[in-house]
């Protein structure tokens, strides 16, 4: 059987349930789950990939005229995103909604936070007016039930702003463990025509999106192993390896990786980032509850994170 878990925390009133009730989470869910749980305590301090991601996200939201009340962080983990989403929609209502309750509880910014899956949001129908996800959907076994269920419980005007990762992220490590081994060590991730397909499927329209490519660069492999655990990343796929990587595996990936140090010696790690915008009702010009323009949307506000 699937473990469960609960979380007691305040909840607003348009909740279909309250916070104790349970989640069944499938295995790939689990193993990301309990990732995500064990870099919850250091996850704010350590983390700085979603952080750079979460501020050009919130940067993006300046063009936004629409003034939601009631917004859903989905994946919001330790809800980092919502002194900056206050700040923006001050009037609005924000619940933050994560798998992992020890992300939950670990943040202090949490004003009301909801531990569910994703795919069965456990909230009534058209209750929202603006739904935001920063880097969670690449962490979805279903990510069509996940974008299903963000468009259930927006409101007709309402609107949904991601981040997720584009299709050639961590390239650099896909290849270094493809030399290693036979097993997968990279989670599929989207491609910009992939994800515009599954959110017309979903129900919404009018998306909007563009890809950032971000290059990060570090003096050691276990620099690059240390961040990643610290950001929650884990190998859930199922050609995985189930036991332990070997030593002489660990050296051929190592190995690998060194050639393809850049001419100043560093080792490169490539992040692709898929911003989305889409409407869950049919968005109009002349409409004065929403108004985005699209140059506003691909809007670069930073340099590139090294």
């Amino acid at each position: 059987m699937p473990t469960r878990e609960r979380i007691n925390l305040r909840h607003p009133q348009w909740c279909q349930t309250p916070f104790s009730d349970t989640i069944p989470l499938m295995i790939d869910q689990l193993r990301i789950r309990h990732a995500f749980t064990r870099a919850a305590a250091g996850f704010d301090a350590g983390d700085f990939l979603h952080r750079e991601v979460r501020e050009r996200l919130l940067d993006r939201l300046q063009a936004v005229t629409a003034e939601p009340a009631r917004i859903i962080d989905l994946g919001a983990g330790t809800g980092a995103a919502t002194p900056g989403l206050q700040s923006r929609f001050p009037a609005a209502h924000i619940l933050s909604i994560d798998s992992s309750a020890a992300m939950l509880t670990a943040g202090s910014a949490v004003q009301h936070g909801l531990c569910a899956d994703a795919a069965h949001l456990p909230l009534v129908d058209d209750c929202a007016d603006m739904v935001v996800s920063n880097l969670m959907l690449h962490h979805c076994p279903d990510p069509v039930a996940v974008l299903t269920e963000a468009r259930r419980v927006l409101s007709t005007q309402g609107f949904l702003v991601l981040t997720t990762f584009g299709r050639k992220s961590l390239l650099q490590l896909g290849r270094g463990w493809a030399s290693a081994d036979q097993f997968t060590h990279i989670s599929p991730f989207f491609d910009l025509q992939e994800l515009g397909n599954l959110l017309t499927a979903t129900g919404f329209t009018e998306p909007v999106l563009d890809i950032q490519t971000l290059t990060v660069t570090y003096d050691t492999l276990e620099k690059i192993m240390v961040d990643l655990r610290s950001a929650g990343s884990t190998n859930a796929t199922d050609g995985r390896n189930r036991g332990l990587t070997g030593r002489n595996t660990w050296s051929r990936f190592a190995a690998a990786y060194d050639q393809l140090r850049e001419s100043d010696g560093k080792l490169p790690v490539t992040l692709e980032i898929i911003f989305t915008l889409a409407w869950a009702g049919k968005y109009r010009e002349d409409s004065n509850e929403i108004e985005i323009p699209v140059e506003a949307i691909g809007k670069l506000n930073h340099g590139p994170s090294n």
